[in-house]
C-alpha cells in the first residue's frame, strides 16, 4: 500500500504543514513533528505501529555537487529509507520561485511585477552568496553554520548579519571553530580553506549561484528581499510581523484556491508520485 502517513518538520501552523498539506491533498494524513533533530528516530520507532509511514525533512547545505533532478532526494539511515528530503534547501525555496509567485498572486491587489522581482531576487542571491558559502563550509566541517543578528522572517527569529563579505565571513568562521572545536584536529584555516574552494561556485556565474533557489537558504533570500517586498506593496498589519509574513501569507492562500497547486514545481508532482507508489511495509527497519 502506498504511504499513508507524511511526518515533516514544524508545527500545526508551520508553513511546510500548510503547504505540504494542500501538496499531498487526500493522498496521504500529513503530521508535523517539530524539529529535525528527533526525526529519525521518530519514523524508526512509529514504523513499529504503521509501517507506511515517512517523513519529508529540509535538505542539508550540499558538501559534494549534486545533479539537478526535480525530485526529492532519499532520506537514509543505516542503509534504511526513511522517506524523502526536498531538493532544494527548504520550503521557502519553492514560494519564492517565480513561476509560484506568478500563478499564486494572479488577480491579487498589489500586483507584482514580475520582472522587478526577478531582478530583486538576483541581487538578494548575489548578496548573500559569500554568506552562503561559508554556511556551507562550516556545515561540511560539522559546525554551527550561522551567525548574526536577531531578526524575523516569516513568522519565525532567525539569525542573518550586518556583513556579508568575504572578510567578514572569514572572521566568523574564525571565530565559530575556535569555539567550538573542542579536542578536534580541525583548525581554523581548514574550514576558510573550504570556503575559499567553495565561494565561485556560489558567485554569479558559479553552478550553484546559477541555481540559487535549490543550493541557498530560502530564508536568507527571504530576509534579503524584504525592502523590496514593502515597496512591492506587501505590507503587515499584525504586530511582530513583516513584508516576508504579508508576502508568504499571500502566496499560501493563492495555493490553497488552486485545483492542482503541485503542477506549479515538477518536483512537487514528484513527491506525489512518490507518495503514490511507494511501499515501505516490505522494508525493515530492525
Amino acid at each position: 500500500m502506498p504511504v499513508n502517513i507524511l511526518y515533516c518538520e514544524g508545527n500545526k501552523n508551520s508553513l511546510d504543514m500548510k503547504i505540504i498539506g494542500q501538496l499531498l491533498a487526500k493522498k496521504c494524513e500529513v503530521k508535523p513533528i517539530g524539529s529535525k533533530n528527533f526525526f529519525a528516530s521518530s519514523i524508526i520507532g512509529d514504523r513499529a505501529i504503521n509501517p507506511n509511514l515517512a517523513g519529508l525533512v529540509d535538505r542539508d547545505f550540499d558538501c559534494q555537487d549534486m545533479p539537478i533532478e526535480n525530485k526529492p532526494k532519499p532520506y537514509n539511515q543505516n542503509d534504511i529509507q526513511l522517506g524523502w528530503t526536498w531538493e532544494r534547501k527548504e520550503i521557502e525555496n519553492y514560494l519564492l520561485d517565480p513561476n509560484v509567485v506568478k500563478r499564486a498572486l494572479r488577480g491579487q491587489k498589489p500586483s507584482i511585477d514580475l520582472d522587478k522581482y526577478q531582478s530583486a531576487l538576483d541581487k538578494a542571491a548575489e548578496k548573500i552568496a559569500a554568506y552562503t558559502a561559508a554556511r556551507t563550509a562550516l556545515f561540511c566541517s560539522g559546525f554551527s553554520n550561522h551567525w548574526g543578528e536577531e531578526v524575523k522572517v516569516s513568522g519565525t527569529k532567525y539569525c542573518f548579519p550586518k556583513k556579508l563579505g568575504k572578510e567578514a565571513c572569514e572572521t566568523n568562521i574564525r571565530k565559530i571553530v575556535e569555539e567550538r572545536k573542542g579536542d578536534r584536529i580541525v583548525q581554523p584555516k581548514n574550514v576558510i580553506e573550504k570556503f575559499n574552494q567553495l565561494l565561485p561556485q556560489f558567485r554569479p556565474g558559479g553552478v550553484r549561484f546559477q541555481n540559487y533557489l535549490t543550493f541557498f537558504a530560502g530564508k536568507d533570500l527571504l530576509y534579503s528581499i524584504i525592502k523590496d517586498l514593502e515597496e512591492f506593496g506587501f505590507q503587515s498589519s499584525e504586530p511582530g510581523t513583516n513584508s516576508t509574513d504579508a508576502f508568504l501569507k499571500r502566496i499560501e492562500n493563492g495555493i490553497a484556491k488552486m485545483d492542482d497547486p503541485w503542477t506549479l514545481i515538477p518536483e512537487w508532482q514528484e513527491l506525489r508520485q512518490l507518495i503514490i507508489n511507494t511501499n515501505f511495509s516490505t522494508q525493515s527497519t530492525q
